[in-house]
């Protein structure tokens, strides 16, 4: 176990995101970083919409700066309560720090992927999908590793309850943006 007065690195979370995860939880730090990151999240997934041609800029960065702190709020409760389906005994607090810490290695990839696509062109990026694909696993795994430690789960259990809460959100919040992104309905 790790000590709670030892000060954690964020370059810990990399290499050992549960031990790291369990020494944030233990020492009751780490909210604030979460916050931080889902919020830098959400700015970078939001990026791309700046370029678009009907674009409104900056509200669209603080649009998605909102949605990643409202995304990392919904999901963490979420996990929280699909997490006691499997014997789950995280608090929300920690459960958010766990999520949002761990969405570091996320939002790294994406923050790297959407700079390269402005530098060289689509196909030269898609040569390296893989390399892509590697990072995402790899952030899956510190999500689920950093997850099951606040959760206090197995790691097959903090899988599942991953796999329930992305099945009831998905098609809910779908269909919500669906609602949102459309125009007035038109007459026949």
């Amino acid at each position: 176990m790790p000590e709670p007065n030892k000060p954690y690195a964020a370059s810990c979370l990399w290499y050992k995101p549960k031990q790291t995860m369990q020494g944030l939880i233990e020492s009751g730090r780490g909210h604030g970083a979460a916050l931080a990151a889902a919020i830098s999240f959400g700015l970078v997934q939001a990026a791309p919409l700046i370029l678009m041609p009907e674009s409104r800029g900056p509200l669209m960065l603080l649009l998605g700066a909102f949605a990643g702190l409202v995304g990392l709020y919904l999901f963490a409760w979420l996990l929280r309560n699909f997490g006691r389906w499997f014997g789950g005994q995280g608090t929300l607090r920690e459960v958010r720090t766990a999520l949002g810490c761990s969405l570091l290695p996320w939002l790294v990839l994406f923050a790297v992927l959407f700079g390269l696509l402005q530098v060289y062109d689509r196909e030269f990026v898609a040569q390296y999908y893989w390399i892509f694909f590697l990072g995402f696993l790899y952030g899956y795994v510190v999500i689920l590793l950093g997850l099951s430690a606040a959760l206090r789960l197995s790691v097959v259990k903090t899988f599942l309850a991953l796999i329930v809460t992305g099945l009831v959100s998905l098609f809910p919040l779908t269909l919500i943006l669906q609602l949102l992104t459309s125009g007035p309905p038109t007459a026949p």
